[in-house]
């Protein structure tokens, strides 16, 4: 009987009948995901949700701190930038730091950030007069003065490296340099090596470490021959106020001294070469407030952003960049301006005062290159994002990857 029936069924093409029906499926629920695929999935997700996220549970909470979610981030290429910067005060050696965090961003893309206090022990790291460098989610902050030295001898340059760890805040020290070094020190990363030059007194302007390269993989510094960009006619300039400047361009580091010296660097040969006078422009614009974006170098210079035309050697107008308040009329001795790359765009930061307050303001502008050599900028932003006390003196702005 049976037999002839699923006979029959087989004959006729249709499926024989069940009398058992197939039990009901769970869905599935992110809950049931084991940690591994959580923390691939957080991974790609866009860290501006982390805040959000960690109040969900202790699971995500645990999973979003822990380093093994940044590592992913970057095996995945989801990282992104994100703006540091501190604030030093006339009348107190400490220094606070700070981080861009966007506003409800559920509110449009283009709704701006605020600053949001990053936690700087004044016993661990250098309290003011630093330069500032990013190796990858990684700050490092070179020379300056410690805390104690700062307040009691008034001197504002140290053997001090620290480094902030942006994926949690947390700071460590690294090995000292072997100069001591203030915020006028240039640091550029090259070659997975920082190298950091100037920044102190004219009298070891000719030292072999004048230069010096930190290689953060080793955690060990090198020496570098010293390019000499303070050299004339055999004679050290006695001006105190030189300044060296470093940058990297198309592939190569870059060094500017006085009167238009300026040195290209060979990590081969560990040599320096002279350039060329038609690089003139080159070293006119980064004496003003810069930053490479695209390996494009731009500057704001009089009140108007510009950028340095590699191939022809000049340096042109930015077109485009309106809607920013007149910025011309602020007092050149207060007033200071930092920009610098986040993932493409240029974040262009400035103060203003009041008698009683100062105010940083920030501005989102957005770049694209037409017609080969015209480079038009769009401000798709700029709103006020701290306000702190008017004895605020400088800003150091960079740009970090989490």
């Amino acid at each position: 009987m049976s037999s002839h029936s699923s006979s029959s069924a087989a004959t006729s093409g249709k499926d024989p009948p069940h009398n058992n029906k197939m039990p009901a499926t769970e869905p599935i629920s992110i809950w049931s995901l084991p940690d591994d695929l959580l923390l691939d999935c957080l991974a790609r997700v866009s860290r501006l949700h982390y805040h959000i996220l960690s109040s969900v549970s202790k699971r995500f909470r645990s999973i979003i701190a822990s380093p093994e979610l940044y590592q992913a981030r970057a095996r995945l290429n989801r990282t992104e930038k994100r703006i540091y910067f501190y604030l030093s005060y006339r009348i107190d050696p400490a220094t606070d730091w700070y981080t861009l965090r966007r506003r409800n961003i559920a509110k449009g893309p283009n709704v701006g950030y605020y600053a949001e206090t990053v936690p700087s022990p004044k016993w661990l790291h250098p309290a003011r007069s630093s330069t500032l460098v990013a190796v990858g989610s990684d700050i490092y902050k070179i020379g300056g003065a410690d805390h104690f030295t700062c307040k009691l001898s008034k001197r504002n340059c140290c053997y001090g490296f620290s480094v902030l760890d942006c994926r949690n805040h947390t700071w460590r020290q690294a090995p000292s340099m072997c100069m001591e070094r203030d915020a006028s020190a240039t640091a550029t990363l090259f070659k997975g090596k920082i190298y950091v030059a100037g920044g102190c007194d004219k009298k070891y302007v000719g030292c072999p470490n004048w230069v010096e390269a930190f290689d953060p993989k080793t955690q060990t510094w090198g020496s570098v021959t010293n390019p000499r960009v303070f050299e004339q006619r055999g004679e050290f300039i006695s001006n105190e106020n030189f300044v060296a400047k470093s940058l990297l361009l198309e592939g190569k580091l870059y060094m500017f001294g006085n009167d238009s010296a300026a040195v290209v660097y060979n990590p081969e040969k560990n040599r320096w070469s002279a350039l060329g006078k038609d690089m003139y422009s080159m070293f006119q614009a980064v004496r003003e407030c810069h930053c490479v974006i695209d390996d494009v170098l731009f500057f704001w210079e009089s009140g108007a952003f510009k950028w340095y035309d590699f191939k022809a050697r000049l340096c042109k107008e930015v077109r485009g960049v309106k809607g920013l308040p007149d910025l011309c009329s602020s007092d050149p001795k207060f007033f200071k301006v930092a920009m610098v790359d986040l993932g493409g765009k240029m974040v262009f930061m400035w103060n203003t005062r009041t008698y009683w307050e100062c105010n940083i303001w920030c501005a989102e502008i957005t770049l694209e290159r037409r017609h080969g050599d015209e480079m038009w900028g769009k401000v798709e932003w700029f709103d006020s994002v701290l306000s702190t006390d008017v004895s605020c003196s400088s800003f150091y702005v960079v740009s970090a990857s989490v």
